[in-house]
């Protein structure tokens, strides 16, 4: 059955952001949405926010990169002005959230253009907090807000903002599910090394797993201002002749890496719902992380994946080698949390993204049902993830019949415990 048309093929939009061969998460997600709008038949103009030449700059680069973006920003956004109808931002937090926002908005309103924002940055919470009168009064000049994660919903809705939910994409194309004859000791680490990604927690974490599981290993990706102390603590701890370094990854060896790592550790302790645990979920690796932000609304502990507290390593260790001491147990969080990725596909969000467009047929109700990102709350099917935990415990008394499932983590409800002493 072919896809109901909402519009797309009357869209001219020019998607603004960083785009591919700059490194993050964000730019890969740009790049997949302009090639899934064109899919849809939609005009797509790309607009790179980033400066990657002046970048490359030695020595100097770095201090001429403000400036260039700037101007290289306003002159494609001054390109793209009459050939599009649509401005469709991007933006992450700090710079990378006021340099795209601010000169959008500015040639959007000039132009008469319809403007809308897509803001998914994982320091929502500080820096929210911290310039909510800068941030709330620059969104609400948006012709369209929008979200990734529901928790980042509730932290602009504490300021008054309504906005919608279109969250991170996932083409299962290209992470097609590995099915595991067994379960090495691979983990992997992919991240920034900056204070809010807790570096040293997977370290302090890999230390105390080694004691349990000898032969554990880490690769350990990302780069930063903590790459010394993190280099240092390694030989501190022990752990250096266990951890692959690598500061960064082309796209197909960062796909390679998460097939061939069993778990996917995230140690975060601030973050939205990073693209890395999409795609782990998606390739049957099994996701370990912190509860923070929106990962609770990709997992629920222990029947797609295991959840820790932030900052214990303790927690995560143990978490990670129960997952790798139990074939049975990993096998069954890979599987449901497959089916937890497939809520990320372009099938289930076109609809809310062509009414965050404004198109007309959106506009007008015409939408399948099957598509509405909200048809599947009631969660998958948790037998597995459930089954296994009665086992896994000798000691444990079986209760009588298994408690329903808990709903997913969409609704305010599901992080009102965790967000309780967040207020502004």
């Amino acid at each position: 059955m072919s896809a109901p048309d909402l519009g797309f093929r009357q869209a001219r939009i020019a998607v603004v952001g960083p785009f591919p061969p700059r490194a993050g998460e964000l730019s890969s997600q740009t790049e997949l949405l302009c090639r899934l709008l064109q899919e849809e038949g939609v005009w797509v103009q790309r607009v790179n926010t980033d400066a990657p030449g002046v970048r490359r700059l030695p020595g100097i680069g770095i201090h001429l990169l403000p400036i260039a973006q700037v101007l290289l920003v306003c002159w494609r956004l001054l390109t793209a002005l009459p050939r599009s109808d649509l401005f469709h931002v991007h933006a992450a937090s700090h710079w990378g959230f006021y340099l795209p926002v601010v000169l959008t908005l500015l040639f959007g309103k000039l132009g008469r253009r319809r403007v809308v924002i897509t803001y998914s940055g994982g320091l929502a919470r500080s820096f929210v907090t911290r310039s909510w009168r800068s941030v709330t009064w620059l969104l609400r000049r948006a012709d369209g807000l929008a979200v990734t994660t529901a928790y980042g919903q509730e932290i602009l809705a504490r300021y008054g903002l309504r906005a919608a939910t279109t969250p991170n994409l996932l083409s299962l194309d290209e992470h097609p599910l590995l099915a595991r004859a067994s379960w090495p000791p691979l983990l992997l680490w992919l991240d920034e090394l900056e204070p809010r990604a807790q570096p040293q927690l997977a370290l302090q974490a890999l230390a105390r797993l080694r004691q349990r599981v000898p032969e554990a290993r880490l690769m350990l990706v990302g780069s930063g201002s903590l790459a010394a102390e993190v280099f240092a603590l390694a030989r501190a701890l022990g752990v250096a002749d266990a951890i692959a370094y690598r500061p960064a990854l082309t796209e197909r060896q960062r796909r390679d890496a998460i097939r061939e790592a069993s778990v996917v550790w995230r140690t975060a302790d601030e973050d939205s719902l990073p693209q890395v645990l999409l795609e782990a979920a998606a390739s049957g690796a099994v996701v370990v992380a912190t509860a923070v932000g929106g990962i609770p609304e990709l997992l629920d502990d222990g029947v797609d994946g295991m959840l820790a507290p932030v900052g214990d390593a303790d927690a995560l260790a143990q978490a990670t080698e129960r997952v790798l001491s139990r074939a049975f147990l990993a096998e069954s969080l890979a599987t449901n949390a497959r089916i937890s990725a497939e809520r990320f596909t372009w099938r289930r969000h076109r609809a809310a993204y062509a009414k965050l467009y404004g198109l007309s047929a959106a506009a007008a109700g015409r939408v399948d049902p099957d598509e509405h990102p909200d048809h599947d709350d009631e969660g998958h099917d948790d037998v597995l993830g459930q089954t296994e935990f009665l086992w896994s415990d000798p000691n444990a008394r079986q209760p009588e019949a298994s408690p329903p499932p808990p709903a997913r983590g969409r609704g305010p409800a599901r992080r009102r415990s965790q967000e309780s002493d967040e207020s502004p």
